[in-house]
This record gives C-alpha cells, sequence and structure tokens, in this order.
C-alpha cells in the first residue's frame, strides 16, 4: 500500500493560496465563512505536517486524511485535527470495531445513536428518508438511499435481466440464469426440463451462506418462502482442486454523476473440501460453497497469523491470487479488465433508480457514499461471474491478514469520502444568521435543478473566466470536475474504473437507454 503524505494540499490548519484557473460563481460550502480570512503566508508559520486537504473553491474546506500505515505500525494517534475541530461520529443498527478504531486513532469522539450532532454515521441498513432529508452539508453517512438496487439477489437480478432485455444477453451474461421463487416456479420447471443439473438456492435477503444449498430437483425447493434458484457453475476454476472465490472492495463516491473505484488489494476465500462434480456430495457446504463464515467451522479450515504471507491458508490476498496465475502463465491484466467490467455493468444497472432516490431523499451531493462487497467467481476460461453484491461488507478482523488490507481499505475509504473538517455542534449553537440563509438557499438549489451530466454542453456564467480546459462547462460541472480531481488526490489504494478517459468509448452505448 503506497504511504500518504502531505502534499500541496496539506499539511497546516490554514488555506493554501489560491490555484490558478479556479473559478466559482457563488460558494461551494455553507460553511465557509467570509468572517476567516487569513493570509496564504499564515500556512507557512507551520512546521508541522497535518493531516488535512485543503479543498474546494480558493481551497478554503478542510478534508481529513486518515493514516493505516500509522496504525498498523502502532505509532502514536493522529488526533490534532479530529480534537481541534471536535469532530464525531455515531453507529446505527449495527456497530463495528475496526471503524470504532480508526475514528479514535484520530481524535473522533463517538456520540449517542440518537444525537444529531455527528461529521459521520456508519449504519449496517439504511437510514430512513426523514433522517435523510436532516444531514447539513458536511455529514456524510455510509449508505445511498435504494442501493439494495444491487444488494438484494432478487433485485440484483431483475436489474441485469432488464439490461439483458435492452443491450442484449451477450453483453450482460456474468450472472447464471436464475429465478424468483415462488412466483417463476413454472419457469424453473421449465428450465430444469431443459437442463438438468445442479442448481443453488438462497434466501434473497441474507449473507454469510445462511440458508444456502443446491439441488438437483424442483420438488426440493420449498415454495413459502422468498428464494432465488441459480443455475449452479460447474466449471469453478481451482487451485490446488479447491475451490475459491474473490471478495472485491467497490466504492461509489456519487450516482449523479456515476463514480465508481475499485480497491487496489482484496481476498481469495477458498473451500475446505476439495471439489468434485459428481451430485453424491451436493450436501456438502464445505465443498461448494466458499463463505468464510461456512469454511470456518470446518476442522480443516487452516489460519494464517503471518500478515506478509498471502498465500497460505484458506484466506489469501488478490495480489497473491493473481501472481499464482501469473506463475501459470495466465494474463491477469485480460482477467481483471474483465472483472472491472462486469462491477461497472452491475451498478450501471441500478443507477437510474438509486440516482433518482438521491434526488429526493438527499439534500446535498457529497452527504452518501457506498461500500459494496463484490463476491466474484472465476470459471476455469477465466470468465468472472458476479454471485452477490453485500451491502455491508464483513469489516471483522479474524487474521493479521483482514486486519493489513482492511484497515488500509477503510482508512483509504474514508479519506477518498472526503470528511471535512468541522465542528459538528455549530450547526446548531453557533451557526450564524447569515449561513443559515446560506444553506437555505443551497438546499433550495439543490431541490430546484439536479446538476447536468460532465457531457452536457451548457455554457458557463458570462463575465467568469474558465479555467484552462473547462471551456463550455458551466458552474456546476466544474464543481463536479474539481472535486473529482480532490477525491483523485486523496484516493490511496482506491483506483477509480469509472469515468476513465475510455469510459465514453467503452460504454456510451450502455447509458443510451437511459437518456
Amino acid at each position: 500500500m503506497a504511504a500518504k503524505t502531505a502534499d500541496s494540499d496539506g499539511g497546516s490548519m490554514t488555506p493554501s493560496e489560491p490555484s490558478d484557473g479556479d473559478d466559482r460563481s457563488d460558494r461551494d460550502s455553507d460553511y465557509e465563512s467570509d468572517d476567516e480570512e487569513e493570509s496564504p503566508k499564515a500556512s507557512r508559520r507551520h512546521s508541522e505536517k497535518l493531516n488535512i486537504q485543503w479543498t474546494g473553491y480558493a481551497r478554503r474546506t478542510p478534508v481529513i486524511l486518515f493514516c493505516p500505515e500509522a496504525i498498523l505500525a502502532k505509532k502514536a494517534p493522529k488526533k490534532t485535527v479530529g480534537e481541534r475541530y471536535h469532530m464525531t461520529y455515531k453507529f446505527g443498527s449495527s456497530e463495528c470495531k475496526i471503524v470504532r478504531n480508526i475514528f479514535n486513532y484520530h481524535g473522533f469522539h463517538e456520540v449517542h445513536p440518537n444525537s444529531s450532532d455527528f461529521n459521520l454515521i456508519w449504519t449496517g441498513g439504511h437510514l430512513k428518508p426523514f433522517t435523510l432529508r436532516s444531514l447539513t452539508e458536511f455529514q456524510k453517512v455510509n449508505h445511498f438511499p435504494r442501493s439494495y438496487e444491487i444488494t438484494r439477489k432478487d433485485r440484483l437480478f431483475k436489474n441485469i435481466q432488464r439490461m439483458q432485455q435492452i443491450k442484449g444477453v451477450k453483453h450482460f451474461d456474468f450472472i447464471p440464469q436464475s429465478y424468483i421463487l415462488p412466483s417463476e416456479y413454472q419457469d424453473f420447471c421449465a428450465a430444469f426440463l431443459r437442463e438438468k443439473g445442479l442448481w443453488i438456492v438462497k434466501p434473497v435477503a441474507s449473507s454469510r451462506g445462511r440458508g444456502v444449498f443446491l439441488c438437483n430437483h424442483p420438488d426440493q425447493v420449498p415454495l413459502d418462502e422468498n428464494l432465488i434458484v441459480c443455475k449452479y457453475i460447474a466449471n469453478p476454476l481451482l487451485i490446488d482442486g479447491f475451490k475459491f472465490d474473490i471478495r472485491l472492495y467497490v466504492c461509489v463516491t456519487s450516482y449523479d454523476p456515476l463514480c465508481i473505484y475499485l480497491f487496489e488489494e482484496g481476498l481469495t476465500r477458498f473451500a475446505t473440501v476439495k471439489y468434485e462434480k459428481s451430485n453424491r456430495h451436493i450436501r456438502n457446504q464445505c465443498m461448494h460453497l466458499t463463505n468464510y463464515s461456512v469454511n470456518k467451522k470446518s476442522d480443516d479450515y487452516v489460519k494464517n497469523d503471518d500478515p506478509d504471507v498471502e498465500d497460505y491458508g484458506n484466506k489469501w490476498s488478490l495480489g497473491a491470487f493473481l501472481r499464482y496465475l501469473r506463475s501459470r502463465g495466465k494474463d491477469t491484466a485480460a482477467l481483471m479488465m474483465r472483472i472491472e467490467d462486469v462491477v461497472i455493468k452491475t451498478i450501471v444497472s441500478a443507477e437510474v433508480p438509486v440516482a433518482t432516490a438521491c434526488k429526493m431523499f438527499m439534500p446535498f451531493r457529497g452527504n452518501c457514499f457506498e461500500l459494496y462487497g463484490f463476491d466474484i467467481l472465476v470459471d476455469d476460461n477465466l470468465k468472472p461471474w458476479v454471485l452477490e453484491v453485500n451491502l455491508s461488507p464483513s469489516l471483522a478482523c479474524d487474521s493479521p491478514l483482514d486486519m493489513k488490507i482492511k484497515t488500509n481499505m477503510m482508512c483509504d475509504l474514508f479519506s477518498l469520502s472526503g470528511v471535512v473538517c468541522h465542528d459538528p455542534m455549530m450547526r446548531t449553537l453557533q451557526q450564524s444568521r447569515r449561513n443559515q440563509e446560506v444553506t437555505a438557499k443551497i438546499a433550495a438549489r439543490a431541490k430546484k435543478q439536479r446538476p447536468q451530466s460532465a457531457g452536457s454542453s451548457s455554457g458557463s456564467r458570462p463575465g467568469n473566466p474558465q479555467p484552462r480546459g473547462m471551456a463550455g462547462l458551466n458552474s456546476e460541472e466544474i464543481k463536479i470536475l474539481r472535486r473529482l480531481k480532490e477525491e483523485d488526490q486523496r484516493k490511496g489504494g482506491w483506483v477509480r474504473i469509472f469515468p476513465t478517459p475510455d469510459s465514453w468509448d467503452l460504454y456510451s452505448w450502455v447509458f443510451s437507454c437511459f437518456t
């Protein structure tokens, strides 16, 4: 993991000089104040390098940067910035040890779940619409409204199926043939008669392998609960005879416009019983399921206690898996391109309903971000299949390798999401009347007009000089572009896979059905 160092955007408690070409017709943030004028030379008087990036127009909005290297090396906590701004966090429906450790290490303190004075809320499920609508501009939550459109197995299949009907099955053939029961039971029976073989049955809204089993006849499937039955992929790629899947971490920082990141590292999770194609072992979950929650209970599970050894035991890193394939002469670059393609298409399939919900419930563009856990199976033709997408992927650290990968990933996730350094008490106790008026104006503008996509051709206000390379963009588009560049500077181990310079050439045909 590349170490993050303070750059020209960070390193002091005061803003740096505005960069040439910055353009703005009105303020980017309601927490920027005319009363906070400071000389640009003030930043040079601070010798201590702080974990801050200055963002926005004239770089007047501080964003905290999180430091995984210091946590893993057990160095002194970096609490200066968090304590200076009295930053806080809270948990929603579930708590998470690694999230608590990261925030406490960086000077945040935890507030009661009912408190409204927080910078970030981490929750296992979706917030109620009223809570979302009450967020101020500096507050963040780790879920977009309606992100279950790809994390519920039935909704994932229906969204992909819709894209298959619009754009052709061959372009969206990365999920197995599936049927939602009990409503599609007759269709499932007809498909079974055409293609006998193994099918896998899953509850539509569960995780960690709960309620999953294999069947070889429709009579074995109960009809009194909501299930999805999928054609079993019988030719998985094997390593030393064992089946495995890949857990990838995907972050979406915005659905309008869509912005997708893939973390550079992931986990490869192995079954604990060698794979056989015969039907004699269809009840053996430790052969057919690769979920860690299932296989850790097996007597054959091999644990790895060394974080520097990434290719030992029943859990490898993604990097170790790719190195293994390269040593066997496989084209891992082509494989990763195919994986990125299926990740992008999966999220694109749900872009419209999620973006519409964001327009309805999110008062500010930056209130939400999302961490998805994609489970990918690779078959013996090196074709990736999306098994499921997890809304709140497990952040449990049961091994040193887990701790290394997930600490780096989560610290970089919080840096990428752009947690603004702002005292949460200011929103109720010290917010000036002028700032309240600005907040109302911004909220009204957000409800009145949804920002146009970066491909729009509307011009900027007359009299405002355009930065180089931004001719023809309006003020909203310039803000979007600026924030995308700022995300790129603090992304750490996250790799932006959409948009990229090739996005329009590769995916314009997909988006054409939405316009």
